[in-house]
């Protein structure tokens, strides 16, 4: 045989390879190019923050996929297997990304993280306590992490405010809390003028502590932060809707 016939024939034999590998392919390929377009929108969007917490997001969902590989493989044949978990994998990263651009902001204008303002005398109480709390979590720079009520492995927005009420004896369990519940367990209002520490309500499920005048504090998903311009919509880049009232005495 000579040389020439030697490197054609690995050609050959990829054409008479199982049309499964072909559709696995497709499929990959496809998947690739969808996420790569999520992810260009999502760089254009997010902080890098939230792109390092998205990368780590989907190298934990690829390990616990490559866990399954083997049953699935010894289940199924080899094909249809990789067909599988080119598509588990493919939603796996959609729904990481998807849920990162829920909270994609309307205004790319977000405005400066602002010196912590002294409370005055006249807030008292749990009311000061909680404020006291938020101030305190702030300044200990704990991590944006979705879905978490715990200081220690990280908070979101939520949480956020959960941990700051729970730590002035206003919560009994904040890990139940959701923006749906706390907007349930508020009297939320768009007229008058909310007080320092009741909790304000933006669009895609932020809230954050009221501080008084135009300020905030809270978690956004680039990190815990201090706000001016919050109630004026511009100092985050989330619609504001409305404040929450809370009967701390």
């Amino acid at each position: 045989m000579s040389m020439s016939e030697e490197r054609v024939q690995p050609l050959g034999e990829l054409r008479e390879g199982p049309s499964g590998s072909g559709r696995a392919l497709t499929v990959g390929l496809g998947a690739g190019l969808v996420l790569s377009l999520l992810l260009a929108i999502g760089l254009a969007l997010m902080t890098r923050a939230q792109v390092v917490e998205l990368t780590r997001e989907r190298d934990a969902a690829r390990s616990e996929l490559q866990k399954t590989k083997a049953g699935t493989e010894a289940a199924t044949a080899a094909s249809e297997a990789k067909i599988d978990r080119y598509v588990l994998a493919a939603r796996l990263e959609l729904a990481e990304l998807a849920h990162l651009l829920v909270v994609a902001r309307r205004s790319l204008f977000t405005g400066k993280d602002i010196a912590d303002p002294a409370l005055p005398e006249s807030i008292s109480g749990k009311r000061r306590q909680a404020l006291q709390a938020a101030l305190a979590l702030k300044q200990a720079k704990p991590p944006f992490k979705w879905g978490s009520r715990k200081k220690e492995e990280g908070v979101d927005s939520v949480g956020f405010v959960a941990v700051a009420l729970a730590q002035a004896g206003m919560l009994l369990k904040p890990e139940t809390l959701t923006a749906k519940t706390l907007q349930d367990l508020l009297n939320v209002a768009t007229v008058g003028d909310p007080k320092p520490g009741d909790v304000l309500f933006f669009d895609k499920g932020i809230v954050m502590l009221y501080l008084g005048g135009d300020s905030a504090v809270g978690m956004l998903p680039e990190g815990a932060v201090t706000k001016g311009g919050v109630l004026k919509g511009r100092g985050i880049g989330f619609n504001y809707q409305g404040y929450g009232s809370i009967k701390y005495e």
